[in-house]
C-alpha cells in the first residue's frame, strides 16, 4: 500500500550516489533537496516525493529487470575468466545492460540461471534465511540405494560439512542408469555433485530448471529472455521481495 514513510537516506543509497551513512551527512548538511527545496529530515511519505536532489544532480527512478538465461555446458557463472574458461557472459548481447546473477552453476552444468540490474534481488534470493527453493533434473550413473529419498532428507555430513533440506526425488527406475529430482534450498559449492558422489553416484547431466518462481520452461541453450512487469510483480509477492527500486 502506498503513502508508507521510508528514508530518504535509503533511497540515495539504492541509487548508488554512496552509503545510507553517508546520505545521511548529506542530509544534515543541506545537500539533499525533494521537490527543490532543501530536506533535512531522515523520513518522508513516498506520495509526498515528485523529485530528489543530491548536490542539485536529480535522481532518476531505476526500474528492477530480471532475465531468464539458459547457461549452456562449457560456461562458468563469473565475469573473471581463468585458464581459458569461458564466461557466459560473452554470450549476453553488448545491448543489455549490465546485470548480475543470483546463484552459479559449475561449467559441466547448464540450465536457469536469473540474472537482474539490482543486486538487491540476488542477495535476496541467494540468502539461506529466505530458503528459496532450487529445482534440478540430475541425470545419474551408478546403483541408486533404495532408500535415497528418505536418508537424504535427514541432515546429511560429507566431509565436515552438513548438507541440509534436500529433497531428492527418482523419476526413472533403471538398473544403473537414472533421472532425478532434487530441490535444494542453500546452493552451497558442487553440493548435489558431493552428496550424489558420496553414495557412488556419477552425474552425467545436471539441469537448473527452477529457482524459487522463476522457470527455465522451454528457453534454448544461450537464449535470455526478459520477465515482464506483470510477471515480476507476481513473483516478487510470491517472494514476499521488497523491491527498493520502486520506493517512490
Amino acid at each position: 500500500m502506498k503513502n508508507k514513510l521510508i528514508r530518504i537516506s535509503k533511497i540515495i543509497s539504492h541509487a548508488g550516489i554512496c552509503s545510507r551513512k553517508d546520505a545521511e551527512e548529506l542530509i544534515i548538511k543541506g545537500y539533499v533537496k525533494v521537490n527543490n527545496k532543501i530536506f533535512k529530515e531522515f523520513f518522508i511519505r513516498d506520495d509526498q516525493i515528485d523529485s530528489i536532489k543530491v548536490r542539485n544532480k536529480l535522481i532518476s527512478k531505476k526500474i528492477t529487470r530480471v532475465w531468464i538465461f539458459n547457461k549452456p555446458i562449457g560456461f562458468v557463472s563469473s565475469n573473471k575468466e581463468q585458464f581459458k574458461q569461458k564466461s557466459f557472459f560473452r554470450l549476453i548481447p553488448n545491448h543489455f545492460p549490465r546485470m548480475v546473477s543470483a546463484g552459479r552453476l559449475d561449467i559441466n552444468s547448464d540450465g536457469l540461471m536469473v540474472l537482474t540490474n539490482n543486486p538487491n534481488l540476488t542477495s535476496f534470493l541467494e540468502s539461506p534465511e529466505n530458503q528459496i527453493t532450487r529445482k534440478y533434473l540430475v541425470k545419474v550413473f551408478g546403483k541408486v540405494p533404495d532408500n535415497i529419498e528418505e536418508i537424504t532428507k535427514k541432515k546429511l555430513i560429507i566431509d565436515g560439512v552438513i548438507y541440509s533440506d534436500v529433497n531428492i526425488k527418482v523419476l526413472t527406475h533403471k538398473t544403473n542408469n537414472n533421472i532425478m529430482e532434487i530441490l535444494l534450498k542453500e546452493g552451497k559449492n558442487r553440493e548435489i555433485r558431493k552428496i550424489l558422489n558420496n553414495y557412488s553416484l556419477k552425474v552425467k547431466k545436471l539441469t537448473r530448471v527452477g529457482f524459487g518462481p522463476f522457470k527455465l520452461n522451454n528457453i534454448e541453450p544461450g537464449r535470455i529472455v526478459e520477465q515482464s512487469k506483470s510477471e515480476l510483480k507476481k513473483k516478487f509477492n510470491l517472494l514476499n521481495f521488497k523491491d527498493e527500486n520502486s520506493l517512490w
